[in-house]
């Protein structure tokens, strides 16, 4: 049974001793370091009477009763006095039930009072109560206040401790005895305080016989071993006293040299009774302070830090099994195990704030996550109280508890706060400082940033027609509607009612092609928009209205931004709805010119405007080997539009690849043209392959398809590529090319040196022929740097065992180093510049 005067015993000074000193503070300060408001209540006349309490509840606010001896339950519990916990409490006590509950608190005025009270009844009329604050903690500074006040507290108190031990062994009851031999006769002599703890009346001579009479005979033994050396170490044993109790002695012997025939043999004995009572109430003590930290929400532990620099955990409740997934056996033989416990992200900042507590002796508080045995992540905080102990070492008595639960608290109050909750989406709030951080991140990269704003088109009809919550669905599928057609960096967030707003960042540092960026984005999120929305079963459309502005290339605040969105928004609803408009008048009438052209490509192909030209390829004799056919367009309005304008667009809208479909039936209508004469029936054709049309599924077999349709042969097709394609699954490339080479056909790299070509993946590849980029051939008389690559790219090429065709010559000299170099292909105009099929047949007829 576990008495209040057990538990006085435990939390005031031990018995008189020198051994139980040490491990008395220590055990005064594993109870002190634990934060947790322990306290001990009696039932006195159906009343709980407080009995004591550790040092947490002694600084717990809303304790404040706890403090005083006695004091009733509803006084120490004095703002929960009103509440049924008094109630709960008393039935703990009287039947034994425990009890797990929390208690909260608000009063207007009044800080949040937020208890954990857990109760356990540990003897018939007596309960142990811990309470655990779970309200908002104190700032840093302040716990760091409150936990140097706490040390210096807990130092004090040690030092009184310590001059109270001194005072008790000072007072400890002890006595001596002499034995004079002399060849005629033995005295032996006995102090007073010898008598008086042996019990004997007070006398100077002693019987020898009786001076050993009330030794227990299971000790007799040790006793006489001793006395047989005359001198060793100290010997205990028990003595039973004539009113027959039963006291534990402590002996130590010395025989002294002999003078003039005498010999001396002096002892000392103390009464260790007090002790031996003291050590058996320790090891009780501390069997009640496992099992208080075996009910406690966390477990303890004593970090060792010795002055040699190793380190140990003495110490640790066995509440680390559930908490740590190790035995407390483990820990002590290795405290490593609790090391490799912690997530490797957050092991550093745990050890560097707990070397930096050790050193300083500065109270330590750290939050991590662990990885439990199956698996899972929990984060713990632990608390901790370094102080350093006489022999230059630190201990360190802590407290660690699991606070996943709060931490998932936190991120979900997080998650209300900067996410909106129907959407999910980042709602206005961070959506303002995401953008404030975008604008800072633009002024040092100089990349351009792009803000759209996007409003429903007759949303309020929905709403009002259909009800709120079809208003809600919609809403809610437009949001994964416009996170699917966005970058992972970009930001999507609600702004508020039917309006969105997407943030682009790392656009192109110039304003043409960071609006084309923008552009594109927004014709996507248009597409992906118009697409019927499923409301219950049921078809519904909505357009939206995109504003779109771009930032980064001055200097504008956040609100100017959003009006500027805002007013390209408005300009797109005047502009008919179901559209985008730029804010910049000049950025917009070049979108405008851009969506025209795309609108006029469109059109070309359909009407025929499109032409396929053809330019020759010579070998180094100036003889026709073949031609690249190179597709030109004849716009009614505006004559002849150069490829330069109208590639890339039709690459940005997926127009290259009814486009370049057109080229390669147009070219394989030719080749089966000059098969049929004998003077042109040599003669190759390459075709341009852009990388999405390459990568389109079925293209081997469209390939195929078409040289068949048109009665082509393969082998005097070759298919030109770019070195982008070398930038996606290589794998698949590889595999694609190898069907077609199989039917014969040729394949060629084009503008070889400019991109990011593999070596590795160059030699893999089965190509026929590499060409020379113009850019390189331009210069190649007049800057060493090109003529350097030039002949690199024909060495590597000869040992490649490829085929090479230079680009772009247009003189003499030029034509005379690609020759000496040993280039046998050559293109440009000064063989021909690209032409109508009649102009192949001119340069093999010439006219007479």
């Amino acid at each position: 049974m576990i008495s209040s005067e057990l538990l006085a015993d435990l939390l005031s000074p031990a018995a008189p001793g020198g051994q139980e000193s040490g491990a008395q503070a220590r055990l005064q300060a594993l109870v002190d370091a634990v934060p947790v408001a322990w306290m001990e209540f009696r039932l006195q006349s159906d009343h709980l009477v407080l009995v004591a309490a550790n040092a947490a509840a002694r600084r717990m606010p809303g304790l404040g009763a706890v403090r005083q001896p006695g004091a009733g339950a509803s006084e120490v519990f004095d703002q929960l006095a009103d509440t049924p916990l008094m109630d709960q409490l008393l039935g703990v006590a009287r039947i034994g039930a425990p009890l797990d509950c929390r208690q909260v608190v608000r009063e207007p005025g009044r800080r949040l009072l937020a208890w954990d009270i857990s109760a356990r009844r540990v003897t018939d009329d007596g309960i142990v109560v811990t309470v655990r604050d779970v309200s908002e903690v104190e700032s840093l500074r302040s716990a760091l206040a409150a936990s140097e006040r706490a040390l210096e507290d807990l130092r004090r108190e040690l030092r009184e401790q310590t001059d109270v031990f001194n005072t008790m062994e000072s007072l400890a009851r002890a006595g001596h005895w002499r034995r004079i031999e002399d060849p005629g006769e033995t005295v032996l002599l006995w102090s007073p305080g010898l008598c008086q703890i042996a019990g004997f009346e007070q006398q100077e001579w002693v019987d020898p016989e009786r001076a050993v009479s009330g030794i227990l005979p299971e000790d007799r033994h040790v006793f006489e071993r001793v006395r047989e050396r005359g001198k060793g170490l100290d010997v205990e044993y028990r003595w039973r006293r004539p009113d027959g109790e039963v006291r534990w002695m402590r002996s130590r012997v010395q025989r002294t040299l002999p003078r003039d025939g005498v010999q001396v043999v002096m002892g000392v004995v103390q009464d260790v009774t007090e002790e031996h009572r003291a050590a058996e109430q320790l090891r009780e003590q501390l069997l009640f302070i496992q099992r208080i930290a075996s009910r406690i929400p966390g477990f303890i532990y004593e970090y060792r830090l010795h002055s040699n620099g190793e380190t140990s955990v003495q110490y640790i409740s066995d509440a680390v099994r559930e908490f740590m997934g190790v035995e407390p056996d483990e820990v002590t033989a290795d405290h490593g195990v609790l090391v490799r416990r912690v997530v490797p992200q957050d092991l550093p900042q745990v050890q560097r704030s707990a070397i930096t507590s050790v050193r300083k002796l500065v109270p330590w508080q750290c939050e991590y996550r662990v990885r439990m045995p199956d698996g899972s992540i929990r984060w713990h905080m632990t608390n901790a109280i370094p102080h350093r102990e006489s022999d230059g070492s630190v201990v360190s008595h802590g407290f660690t508890m699991d606070i996943t639960d709060r931490k998932r608290a936190e991120q979900e109050i997080e998650r209300l706060a900067f996410y909106d909750a129907l959407t999910g989406l980042p709602n206005r709030r961070l959506l303002l400082d995401r953008l404030q951080r975008s604008l800072a991140t633009c002024q040092r990269s100089k990349n351009l940033g792009a803000l759209l704003f996007i409003d429903l088109d007759n949303f309020k009809d929905l709403n009002d027609t259909l009800g709120h919550d079809m208003g809600d669905q919609l809403l809610a599928q437009v949001a994964a509607r416009l996170v699917g057609s966005v970058r992972e960096a970009d930001t999507v967030a609600r702004f508020g009612g039917d309006e969105f707003v997407v943030m682009l960042e790392a656009l192109a540092p110039q304003l043409p092609e960071a609006a084309s960026q923008a552009e594109t984005v927004a014709e996507k999120l248009l597409a992906s928009l118009n697409q019927p929305f499923e409301l219950d079963g049921a078809q519904h459309y909505s357009t939206p209205s995109i504003g779109i502005t771009l930032f980064g290339d001055e200097r504008l605040t956040v609100d100017e931004l959003l009006k500027r969105a805002d007013l390209a928004m408005y300009q797109a609803k005047a502009a008919g709805r179901n559209t985008q408009r730029f804010f910049d008048p000049d950025m917009q009438a070049a979108v405008n010119a851009r969506s025209n052209l795309e609108a006029d490509l469109r059109q070309g192909l359909a009407r025929g405007e499109l032409l396929v030209h053809y330019q020759p390829v010579v070998d180094h004799h100036a003889r026709l080997l073949g031609a690249e056919a190179l597709v030109r367009w004849r716009h009614p309005q505006r004559g002849m539009i150069s490829p330069a304008d109208f590639i890339p667009l039709a690459e940005q809208t997926g127009l290259i690849l009814p486009l370049g479909q057109y080229v390669l039936q147009t070219a394989c209508r030719q080749l089966q043209r000059w098969s049929q004469h004998p003077s042109t029936a040599h003669l190759s054709l390459s075709v341009n392959v852009s990388a999405r049309q390459f990568r389109q599924s079925g293209f081997v077999a469209q390939v195929l398809q078409t040289l068949r349709e048109q009665q082509a042969e393969p082998g005097k097709l070759k298919l030109e590529l770019t070195e982008s394609l070398l930038l996606g699954d290589i794998e698949d490339t590889i595999a694609r090319m190898e069907q077609l080479k199989s039917e014969g056909v040729g394949f060629a790299l084009d503008d070889f040196g400019t991109g990011y070509s593999s070596l590795s993946y160059l030699k893999r590849l089965p190509l026929d022929q590499v060409k020379i980029d113009q850019s390189f051939v331009r210069d190649v008389l007049t800057d060493p740097n090109d003529a350097a690559i030039v002949r690199t790219i024909l060495a590597l090429a000869k040992s490649l065992d490829l085929e090479v065709v230079a680009e772009g010559v247009e003189t003499t000299g030029q034509l005379s180093f690609l020759r000496l170099h040993g280039c046998e292909g050559f293109q440009g105009y000064l063989f021909g510049r690209p032409g109508p099929a009649g102009d192949i047949d001119a340069l093999l007829h010439p006219a007479s």
